[in-house]
């Protein structure tokens, strides 16, 4: 007879977007391992597209457990109260994307009313996340789970915050509680408030989950290093378990005939993130050999956003031709366009995010996919795509970055073998396994 664990997290299908998918893959397959999932999720979510066949793909052993989640701000307020939808969908269909996080009554983000409304959620509204009013339901939701169901093993995964506050509570009540960071929260500048006192609680939590939890897991194995040197020692052993690829989203699709040769961007392009291969892709394609080729840039991910912040440098570098976009999509199709991709692209930039496993660079690895990177010099991306042999790194000057570009399109730039045993780590039965073996130990 299968144990049973309680999965905590906001981010879960249908929801269909990066946080999702370490917890999702998990409850689809612990089953297999020995575990019956019962997930502790939102009853109502307003940021992201969703895919019904998430829901669908899951096991019949999985079961999802909902409770109230009120958005703290007017929007969450004015659909609680009975007003009409302002979920990501609706303000996707009004092409009005998150109006209400922006000015609640203008559209000046500037105006007086609107920092008021900024200043409001950031020092008392959103403490320590925006996800606290949800915490506190599903305390109480978990508390009696673990009593009715007899569930002595509790997994929460972060971020956001919140979820942390979760899992202590429920250690308190008696479970053992294994702690996934997905990212170094209390330490990424975007992930933290820039509010002191907000920073400081946000740091407490993290510290405090560090010396608890019974054990700790990590999206990258640099997060242990990472934590140490802000907190010190953790209190638990730590696991670097790589989130994987689903094998079953990767059955043979019907061709579409024949494509132009093109290299693939999956995911939301950050504000953050640098113009460096932007400007090296304009560069190789000037050369009068790459012009042939008709080689393209696809970028698959949240429409609205990926224009926005895409478009202006797309323009400076005159690539309107070369840059292709498209909105988010199901696994099953993102993986298609994947694998039918000359290379996946990583962007993050030469100085930026050194700390990231990012989801996307997973998928490739897993996929066997050779990996065009313009990535800081120590990162976890690169010794992640080094140890795995599908790094094509673009360092230097702008030059020099799209000689090395030029190479691998013209096919003149050769990659070894990929190592089959360090990109078998980046498959879902790899993560799941090793989940279920730091699962069976602290139980």
């Amino acid at each position: 007879m299968n144990k049973s664990v309680l999965i905590v997290t906001p981010f879960f299908a249908p929801q269909n977007h990066a946080a999702v998918f370490r917890a999702y893959k998990l409850a689809k397959y612990l089953p297999q391992y020995g575990w019956d999932p019962i997930v502790l999720t939102v009853d109502t979510q307003y940021e992201y597209n969703e895919d019904p066949q998430l829901i669908e793909g899951l096991p019949e052993e999985v079961e999802i457990v909902k409770v109230r989640y009120i958005e703290p701000t007017i929007r969450g307020l004015r659909m609680a109260l009975g007003g009409k939808e302002r979920g990501f969908k609706a303000m996707k269909d009004a092409d009005a994307l998150r109006p209400d996080r922006q000015a609640p009554s203008t559209n000046d983000p500037q105006s007086l009313r609107s920092r008021a409304y900024q200043y409001l959620l950031s020092h008392y509204c959103q403490v320590p996340d925006a996800f606290w009013t949800w915490a506190n339901s599903a305390t109480v939701a978990g508390r009696k789970l673990l009593k009715d169901r007899k569930i002595d093993l509790v997994f929460t995964t972060a971020p956001p915050y919140s979820c942390l506050e979760v899992g202590k509570a429920l250690q308190q009540a008696g479970a053992k509680w294994v702690a996934d960071f997905r990212d170094p929260i209390a330490y990424y500048q975007r992930l933290s408030s820039n509010v002191p006192h907000v920073y400081n609680k946000q740091r407490k939590i993290v510290g405090s989950t560090l010396a608890s939890a019974d054990a700790l897991t990590w999206a990258a194995s640099c997060f242990g290093s990472i934590y140490s040197d802000v907190f010190g020692k953790c209190g638990a052993d730590a696991t670097f378990i790589p989130t994987g690829i689903d094998p079953v989203l990767l059955e043979p699709a019907a061709s579409e005939g024949k494509q132009s040769p093109y290299l693939i961007f999956t995911g939301e392009f950050l504000p953050n993130y640098s113009p460096e291969f932007l400007e090296c892709f304009a560069a190789t394609l000037r050369r009068r050999e790459l012009k042939r080729t008709a080689i393209k840039l696809l970028v698959v991910g949240t429409l609205q956003l990926n224009l926005k912040r895409m478009m202006p440098l797309v323009e400076r570098f005159n690539l309107e031709d070369h840059v292709e976009f498209r909105d988010q999509m199901s696994q099953r199709d993102v993986y298609r366009l994947v694998s039918q991709a000359s290379a996946g692209v990583l962007l993050p930039g030469s100085r930026s995010r050194w700390w990231t496993n990012a989801a996307k660079m997973t998928d490739f690895i897993g996929m066997r996919k050779p990996v065009v990177a313009v990535v800081a010099d120590p990162s976890e991306a690169r010794s992640e795509l080094t140890r795995t042999g599908l790094g094509i790194f673009l360092d230097g000057s702008v030059e020099e970055r799209a000689n090395r570009l030029a190479e691998f399109l013209l096919g003149e730039y050769r990659l070894p073998e990929p190592n089959q045993s360090e990109c078998d780590r980046y498959t879902v039965h790899s993560q799941v396994r090793s989940f279920a073996e730091v699962f069976d130990r602290v139980s």
